[in-house]
């Protein structure tokens, strides 16, 4: 994916919803949950692992940020944090972004495993 082509280059400032000098936060457009935001770097790169350590820094950083933000708007009682890195692991835009996904008591039958549940049989343990 070019950058020229890119969903995540070149956001409009409508879309921000929290940034700092490195990334910026956005809605996800397919939400898991209420609140599911992506907080994605300026700089078009494709994962986690091609990011520079000040890349990473300010990512975390504005993680953070977000889930201030969420706390305060959706009051969530907890939240799955993640990145997928390449097809295999589900990553369909190749710009690297973080997923902050809020998470609300009953939103799923039984939560524990969280994260593990993108190999279903494998939640549960």
């Amino acid at each position: 994916m070019e950058p020229e082509t890119c969903p995540f280059c070149n956001p409009s400032a409508e879309e921000i919803v929290r940034a700092n000098d490195l990334c910026f936060a956005r809605w996800d457009k397919y939400p898991v949950s209420r609140g599911h935001i992506l907080v994605i770097p300026f700089r078009h790169t494709p994962d986690f692992y091609s990011m520079t350590q000040e890349e990473k820094e300010a990512t975390i950083a504005l993680v953070s940020e977000c889930r201030e933000f969420l706390d305060r708007n959706f009051s969530p009682g907890g939240y799955n944090i993640g990145f997928n890195v390449g097809e295999i692991a589900g990553q369909t835009v190749m710009h690297c972004h973080c997923h902050v996904i809020p998470r609300y008591a009953g939103d799923v039958v039984d939560p524990r495993g969280g994260l593990r549940g993108v190999v279903p049989w494998k939640q549960v343990y």
